[in-house]
C-alpha cells in the first residue's frame, strides 16, 4: 500500500496539483474538453504512474461514485492500476473509520 505522508513533499505537492486537474478535466468545468487536451494537462503535472495511480485510487474511492470520469482519465494517462486499486482500498478503510 502507499502512504502518502511517506512520499517526499514534492510528490505530495505533485498530488495536489494533479488532484485539481484531474477532477476539473474529470469530473469539473473541463470535462468536455478533448481528451489528448485532458490528457497533456494531466502530463503537465506528472507522467510518473505511481503518483497516477495514487490519484486514480482517491477517485476509485469516490463514496459518491461520481469520479469514475476522473479514474479513466488518469487511466489513459498512464496511472498504475494496481496502486490505484491499492491506494482505493486504503482510502475506504480511512473513510469507514
Amino acid at each position: 500500500m502507499v502512504h502518502v505522508p511517506s512520499l517526499p513533499q514534492g510528490q505530495r505537492i505533485k498530488l495536489a496539483e494533479l488532484s485539481g486537474v484531474a477532477g476539473r478535466y474529470g469530473i469539473g468545468a473541463d470535462r468536455d474538453r478533448p481528451r489528448d487536451e485532458a490528457i497533456a494537462a494531466v502530463h503537465e503535472v506528472t507522467t510518473d504512474p505511481e503518483l497516477l495511480g495514487i490519484q486514480a485510487g482517491v477517485a476509485l474511492a469516490d463514496p459518491h461514485g461520481i469520479s469514475g470520469p476522473t479514474v479513466e482519465l488518469l487511466r489513459a494517462a498512464g496511472a498504475d492500476m494496481r496502486i490505484a486499486e491499492e491506494h482505493a482500498a486504503e482510502v475506504r478503510a480511512r473513510l469507514a473509520r
